[in-house]
């Protein structure tokens, strides 16, 4: 009784402490799969009630409370960067807080481009269940960070092939050789008398000879076909080769990007689509570092808008692409200071031979 005394205190203090360290461990457990969790909910493509997941600040928390066990997230914080660099360096967004500790949600859509990341901080208080082991109340923090997409290009991989028009030649005209038909004659019966050994006259039938007439012979006219013309084999369009479609190198130039198009292929050819990518929100030096799109000119084809984003299909504009050189400019609404790289154009072809065949500034 006296050694179980002794022991008993020893016992329950030793006891207690695993149970407090094992809480303790499975909070942390518990935070750092809730940051987690929230951190690839926001990064998922897509909508949710009308909002990109990066903007569902409640749908983000959500995700995060739902790994709850044993506590409460008293504090969960969502941010945004563009990465880290080489050197390891967080690179910001403008006018975002990159720090985890920062509640930046939710953000605009003409500050996101490709690449960006969201980061999302979940906090949780541990207290021991009783003070009888000298442990202070501490803050258990896990942030995790994500990277997401804003839209990704997707054009046509098939190969361009040859395109002719259709054969002039005419179909020939069949000849018909018309029968004639064998008329039917009439047989003439020619009656005769008999007289019978008892003085009785009778009448006899006698067939006569049925004699038909000659055959009578059609002869056909000749009737000439129409003359056959040659058919014209035009020539293929393709968009491969010396006599395909090329491009120069992206160049810059006070406040337009542009790029030199070289079409040999002896046709004018048709735009399906137009993609471009560019320094949207630091591509400026100054006050105002954004660029914004304003103009495109192609062969005296114009198109005007207004566009902040790191992407953008343009439509409505399905230009042309006369024959020889012809340069395509993208204008802004400032001058283009500072390239970082994402600068990308792309034209897809929608002429038959050259059908998805894309100018890719990239390649």
């Amino acid at each position: 009784m006296v050694e179980f005394m002794l022991a008993l205190p020893v016992l329950l203090v030793l006891l207690y402490g695993i149970i407090e360290l094992s809480r303790l461990i499975f909070i942390f457990a518990s935070v750092a799969n809730a940051s987690r969790q929230a951190a690839r909910y926001g990064s998922g493509s897509g909508e949710e009630n009308g909002l990109y997941f990066y903007q569902d600040c409640e749908g983000i928390k959500e995700a995060a409370n739902r790994s709850a066990i044993l506590t409460t997230f008293t504090n969960i914080n969502i941010t945004y960067d563009r990465g880290v660099s080489a050197e390891g360096e967080q690179v910001p967004i403008p006018n975002i807080d990159p720090n985890p500790a920062a509640d930046m949600c939710p953000i605009e859509d003409d500050l996101i481009r490709n690449g960006d990341r969201i980061i999302v901080q979940v906090t949780a208080k541990y207290q021991p269940i009783l003070d009888l082991l000298p442990i202070e109340p501490m803050e258990i923090v896990s942030a995790n960070a994500r990277t997401f997409l804003i839209g990704v290009p997707i054009f046509g991989s098939a190969q361009p092939t040859g395109f002719a028009a259709e054969s002039s030649t005419p179909s020939k005209a069949p000849t018909h050789t018309e029968k004639p038909s064998t008329p039917t004659l009439p047989v003439a019966n020619t009656p005769t008398q008999r007289t019978n050994p008892g003085g009785t006259s009778v009448a006899i039938l006698k067939t006569a000879t049925q004699t038909l007439p000659p055959t009578a012979t059609f002869t056909p006219s000749n009737t000439p076909l129409p003359s056959l013309t040659p058919s014209i084999t035009p020539t293929a369009i393709s968009c491969t080769g010396l006599t395909g479609v090329a491009h120069g190198k992206l160049s810059f130039k006070n406040d337009y990007m542009e790029m030199t198009i070289f079409n040999n292929t002896g046709h004018i050819l048709d735009v399906a689509q137009v993609y471009v990518e560019w320094n949207h929100d630091t591509g400026h030096d100054g006050s105002d570092s954004t660029l914004r799109l304003q103009q495109i000119q192609l062969a005296r084809q114009n198109w005007n808008g207004d566009i902040l984003a790191p992407s953008a299909f343009i439509t409505p504009f399905y230009p042309f692409i006369p024959q020889g050189e012809s340069v395509v400019r993208f204008i802004y609404h400032q001058e283009y200071d500072r390239q970082d790289g994402t600068e990308r154009i792309v034209i897809t072809i929608g002429t038959p031979g050259c059908v998805n065949y894309p100018i890719d500034s990239s390649k």
